[in-house]
């Protein structure tokens, strides 16, 4: 459980900045152009501590890396607090990224070596719903508090999560060390995305649907808003954060509804009622109906919870004990990349097209990957 609460506290730090970004704006005249680049320096040094050392609690213990992951975020959000320019701004999400990048593995890890036998597919769920999970819970939090308290929300609210950070090191530092220290540390750092043998079979497959699944995410935090004030015609900010939120909260919920399923057929039962809500959402920015869109948005997000937990436990499953952390840092660096690309690529697309088209067609080609990653990863472990 405090390697569980640990997962998710770390990811929400790293949601709280998204409804502050308005009152940047407004306040100090950051430009867009800063906040774009706020969000790229975010994902750089996690890909790049996924790649470097995704494995490395394999070689040092889950606790040598997940305190300091911990820590480095709480720092992350005290620079956070003296945000008056882009400079500690982009600083404050560089700091957050590599908080996020060392705790991803770790974390993950952590929690799957420390599954109780009675809950098999315990871990599978929090692994995969964690990020999603923390990062509607933390802007969540932080946009309520904008609502209640514009000015002082974001100094309080990175100060707050800095402190659970703090609290859930302290915790998570007197927890039974389930993985021995092991030579090839050093030799672990070298930037290279290791799969082991017995799960190469299914992981292209499962990787295109996991992906898809971020890529959904990055469209519901990049273009959700947006399409909320300007398609679906709501003009209240707390619309736009539901409409983020719900998706990313769904998941988790009903992942963990899921764990007691089979992993394989949660992974195709999940995908297609994942397709099913993509589809909702298309339908619901035709009608221009805000209500049809947090339908769908309940339904898809269901369907990712499942079909994740489901991908992540078929991963596991293959997955020999000592390579849990490599393994996990390699969906993982594949799902934000697919995020990142595909959000930037949208946002230069939406200058061309605009809103409606470009979130349509996303969504059609989400549904596109979706069928793909499941067919496949359905075919393989028919045919093993």
């Amino acid at each position: 459980m405090t390697a569980s609460v640990a997962f998710v506290v770390v990811c929400g730090a790293a949601g709280v900045p998204a409804p502050l970004y308005v009152v940047y704006q407004r306040a100090y005249g950051i430009s867009t152009v800063a906040l774009t680049a706020a969000f790229a320096v975010y994902i750089l040094p996690l890909l790049a501590a996924l790649l470097c050392c995704g494995s490395l609690s394999d070689h040092l213990g889950r606790r040598r890396v997940a305190v300091p992951a911990l820590v480095v975020g709480a720092v992350g959000c005290l620079i956070l607090t003296t945000v008056d320019s882009a400079v500690p701004l982009i600083v404050g999400r560089s700091v957050q990224g590599l908080a996020v990048g060392l705790a991803l593995g770790a974390l993950g890890a952590f929690v799957v070596d420390l599954e109780p036998s009675s809950r098999p597919g315990l871990a599978g769920a929090v692994t995969s719903g964690a990020p999603p999970g923390g990062i509607a819970l933390g802007a969540l939090a932080s946009g309520a508090a904008v609502q209640v308290a514009p000015a002082a929300a974001p100094v309080v609210s990175f100060v707050v999560v800095a402190g659970l950070l703090v609290v859930a090191a302290v915790a998570l530092a007197f927890l039974p060390e389930p993985a021995g220290r092991r030579p090839g540390a050093l030799r672990s750092l070298r930037p290279v995305v290791r799969v082991p043998a017995t799960a190469r079979a299914v992981f292209p497959a499962v990787c295109v649907l996991v992906a898809a699944t971020y890529v959904l995410g990055g469209f519901t935090q990049a273009l959700a808003p947006s399409l909320t004030t300007f398609v679906l015609g709501r003009d209240d900010l707390f619309s736009g954060a539901l409409a983020v939120a719900v998706y990313h909260l769904v998941g988790p919920v009903a992942g963990l509804a899921a764990s007691r399923l089979r992993a394989a057929r949660a992974l195709t039962g999940g995908a297609v009622a994942l397709m099913i809500g993509v589809a909702g959402y298309v339908a619901a920015i035709a009608a221009a109906s805000f209500a049809a869109y947090m339908v769908a948005a309940v339904v898809a997000g269901a369907g990712f919870g499942v079909a994740f937990a489901g991908a992540m436990r078929v991963l596991l499953d293959r997955s020999p004990a000592g390579t849990h952390a490599g393994t996990l840092a390699a969906v993982y660096l594949y799902c934000y990349l697919a995020a990142a690309v595909s959000s930037l690529l949208a946002g230069v697309a939406v200058e061309i097209w605009g809103l409606a088209p470009v979130a349509s067609g996303l969504c059609g080609l989400v549904v596109l990957l979706v069928a793909a990653g499941a067919g496949g990863a359905a075919l393989r472990m028919r045919t093993a």
